[in-house]
């Protein structure tokens, strides 16, 4: 099996990587697109290929998506709140393809003392600091009262990470309009008040932020 490409797995040679899924006893499960993904209870998934979204319903049936994960996005029970709530799930937005580790093979002393297995740990405990950040700075944009707010607030923190006014949407605005909790009507017709007067400019997920006139 070919080498996923995860911070999961970051300092893993393909030596290791091909030791590793052997000794893990790793397994590949493709999920169509449309598909409800279980969450995995004991175990971390990986995506190998396509688009998984992490999303949740409230009591009217509105849907907020948490986290959109493409190649090398890491997701499991241990990993995030959604563990704790039956009202979050996993939807497959393409087909995919997941490589399944049982978390008791990552946590446990190999009796061969892999020097992988220190590894993989560090990258987990990593990545539940990450994922915790991404969770605060989403519930961030969701305190702000309107769509605008809202809007600023994720195109404002985009263009930080980017260091730049231009930067690509992680997702459709469909899906935008779901991570922020607004209506998506609603959504696009602030963002057509925003291009006219001059906050950005879109070109499908493509945006220019006027830093200037959005702070």
């Amino acid at each position: 099996m070919d080498k996923v490409e995860s911070s999961l797995f970051d300092g893993i040679t393909d030596e290791e990587y091909a030791r590793m899924t052997e000794c893990f006893k790793t397994t590949l499960k493709t999920h169509r697109k449309g598909e409800e993904v279980a969450m995995p209870q004991g175990r971390v998934g990986v995506v190998h290929r396509g688009r998984i979204s992490v999303m949740k319903t409230d009591v009217n049936g509105v849907r907020t998506i948490f986290e959109q994960l493409g190649e090398g996005g890491v997701f499991g029970a241990m990993l995030s709140i959604a563990g704790a709530d039956t009202n979050f799930f996993l939807v497959a937005e393409e087909d995919c393809d997941v490589l399944y580790v049982d978390y008791d093979h990552i946590m446990k002393r190999c009796p061969k003392a892999c020097a992988y297995h220190s590894t993989i740990v560090r990258n987990l405990v990593r990545l539940m600091a990450e994922k915790t950040q991404a969770l605060s700075e989403h519930l961030e944009i969701l305190s702000h009262r309107t769509t605008r707010e809202k809007l600023l607030a994720y195109f404002r923190m985009l263009a930080a990470k980017s260091r730049s006014s231009y930067f690509t949407l992680p997702f459709s605005q469909t899906n935008l309009a779901d991570y922020i909790c607004v209506d998506r009507s609603a959504m696009l017709r602030e963002l057509a008040n925003m291009r006219r007067e001059g906050l950005v400019e879109i070109d499908r997920r493509n945006v220019k932020l006027n830093l200037h006139k959005a702070l």
